[in-house]
C-alpha cells in the first residue's frame, strides 16, 4: 500500500512539474516573439508625378494618419500606466505599440512606423539614408521649433511621409535620464527587454524620431523638382 501511495506522489510531482515546465517555455516563446511589419498590397498602384500639388496632398494625409497613431498610441499607454504602473507601461509598449499602429495602417490602407536614430526597439532602427534625412531635420530643429514634413520614396517607388516627433513630460519616464527621470525599476525593466536600449537621456522639445507613413497604393514615376526629397 505504501509503495502504491508512493507511486501516486510521484506521479502528481511530474505532471505538476511538466505543467509548469510547459508553461515557463510558453513564457519564453511569448517573450521572444517577433514581429512581422505589415504589408499592404492594393488592387491597384496608381502610377504618379511627384509635384507640389501630390506632395501637399500626400503632407496632409500623412499627417491625418500619424496624428491618428498618436492619439491612439498616447490614450492606451496612458491607460496602462494609470491600471499598472510604467513598469508595466515598458512591456506594454515592446508588445502593443506596433500592433496599434498597424491597427491604423490597416484601416487606412497604409504602413505607419516610428523611426529612431537612437532606437530602443531594434525594429524601428533607422537605414542609412532615412538617418541622413533624419540628421538634416535635427540641424533644421537647432533653428526652428517645429521642422515641416517631407515627402520621399521607398526603393519601390511608393511615397512616403516623413516627420519629426518630440519629446514630451510623458515620454521622460522611460526615455529621460536614468536615476532622475527614470526610476530604477522602469531602468532595470527597459534593461531586460531592451539590452541595446539607446532612447535615454533626451529632453523635453528634444526631437525623438520620425513618424513614416508609405502609401503604397501609388508608385513615383516622374519627378518634378521643388520641395521633394529624393
Amino acid at each position: 500500500m505504501r509503495i502504491i501511495y508512493l507511486l501516486a506522489v510521484t506521479s502528481f510531482i511530474l505532471v505538476v512539474t511538466s505543467c509548469m515546465e510547459q508553461r515557463s517555455k510558453k513564457a519564453v516563446k511569448t517573450e521572444k516573439k517577433e514581429y512581422t511589419p505589415l504589408v499592404i498590397k492594393p488592387d491597384v498602384v496608381e502610377r504618379i508625378t511627384m509635384n507640389d500639388s501630390v506632395r501637399n496632398a500626400l503632407v496632409i494625409r500623412g499627417r491625418e494618419v500619424s496624428i491618428k497613431a498618436k492619439k491612439a498610441l498616447k490614450y492606451e499607454l496612458q491607460k496602462a500606466v494609470k491600471k499598472h504602473g510604467l513598469e508595466y507601461a515598458i512591456s506594454f509598449c515592446s508588445e502593443r505599440a506596433q500592433e496599434i499602429m498597424d491597427s491604423i495602417g490597416q484601416a487606412e490602407q497604409v504602413m505607419v512606423k516610428r523611426l529612431a536614430k537612437k532606437n530602443r526597439n531594434p525594429n524601428n532602427e533607422m537605414s542609412e539614408n532615412i538617418s541622413n534625412l533624419y540628421k538634416s531635420f535635427v540641424i533644421q530643429s537647432l533653428n526652428s521649433n517645429r521642422v515641416p514634413a517631407q515627402i520621399g520614396w521607398d526603393n519601390d517607388g511608393r511615397p512616403v511621409y516623413y516627420k519629426v516627433f518630440y519629446t514630451d513630460a510623458l515620454c521622460l519616464n522611460c526615455h529621460g535620464n536614468p536615476g532622475t527621470d527614470i526610476d530604477p525599476k522602469v531602468a532595470e525593466k527597459i534593461a531586460r527587454l531592451y539590452p541595446d536600449d539607446k532612447a535615454i537621456n533626451f529632453e523635453v522639445g528634444h526631437p525623438r524620431g520620425m513618424w513614416a507613413v508609405t502609401f503604397p497604393e501609388y508608385m513615383v514615376v516622374k519627378v518634378d523638382k521643388g520641395g521633394v526629397f529624393q
